[in-house]
């Protein structure tokens, strides 16, 4: 369970998605910060120094500033940062919130710019329900702040990281297309790895070998499709099965039971 389910989070007026002037700088070594801010780095080249440390920035980058956090801020006029921030408060223990590290950078494959981009249009059009749908937003932004820092934490080296979301994405590839007939070679390929390595990571990754997930996720399928009320021949067909009778013993050897014990 994510830590945010134990907070109660308000908005702030400040928030906004802006690109910084040439002259652009903060200093608040003086001023600590009173709120939350979630200050995320979408281009540009900076420095920030957060309670005297400096971290070098760059897109994608993004900060948690907390309560009592002494910063100072500056970028390359040459290459000025463009980010989004958005402020706010939260109520509860604030112990768990604050144990979140400061500073993560974004895997690119999260879809995080598009909830910022779609947090500050909706609290700027303040449609209908906006602020609860911005309270929403700003829950998954966070979920996906844990998520990343959580990542770094476990996985540690950045092409380890790398490596796993190649095999992870894979794997969902195969789900959503459990019927085509996924070839070792052609995923090893995708994967810029060789066969064999491929399969040694995929196993580590995923906990079970290549093979045994392609033929669980065809039968997960046949088994959705067969409650759907397509009948037995008619799956084998779909899933790319050339015979019905290899299909309903692959069937019952991972279930348990011929799919035609299957009721819709």
């Amino acid at each position: 369970m994510s830590i945010f389910t134990s907070h109660t989070l308000e908005l702030t007026t400040y928030y906004g998605k802006v690109h910084c002037e040439v002259n652009w700088k903060w200093s608040r070594e003086n001023d600590p910060f009173t709120d939350y801010d979630f200050w995320y780095v979408w281009d540009g080249e900076g420095e920030v120094t957060l309670n005297s440390k400096v971290y070098p920035v760059r897109s994608g980058d993004c900060f948690l500033f907390k309560p009592g956090d002494l910063t100072r801020a500056k970028h390359n006029p040459e290459r000025p940062l463009t980010v989004t921030y958005i402020h706010f408060t939260a109520t509860g223990d604030s112990s768990l919130l604050a144990s979140l590290p400061s500073f993560v950078h974004f895997d690119p494959a999260e879809f995080h710019e598009t909830y910022l981009d779609r947090f500050v249009h909706v609290c700027l059009t303040q449609a209908f329900g906006h602020e609860e749908e911005a309270k929403g937003l700003l829950r998954l932004i966070l979920l996906l702040f844990e998520r990343q820092a959580s990542a770094h934490q476990t996985l540690g080296d950045p092409a380890k990281r790398s490596l796993n979301k190649v095999i992870m994405d894979i794997a969902a590839h195969i789900r959503q297309d459990p019927g085509r007939q996924h070839r070792i070679q052609d995923l090893a390929k995708e994967a810029h790895l060789s066969p064999r390595y491929f399969s040694l990571k995929f196993k580590e990754i995923m906990g079970q070998t290549i093979e045994s997930y392609l033929i669980h996720k065809r039968i997960e399928r046949a088994t959705y499709l067969l409650k759907l009320g397509m009948n037995v021949s008619e799956v084998a067909e779909a899933l790319g099965y050339r015979s019905i009778y290899f299909f309903s013993r692959q069937f019952k050897q991972v279930t348990g039971i011929p799919p035609s014990g299957i009721r819709s």
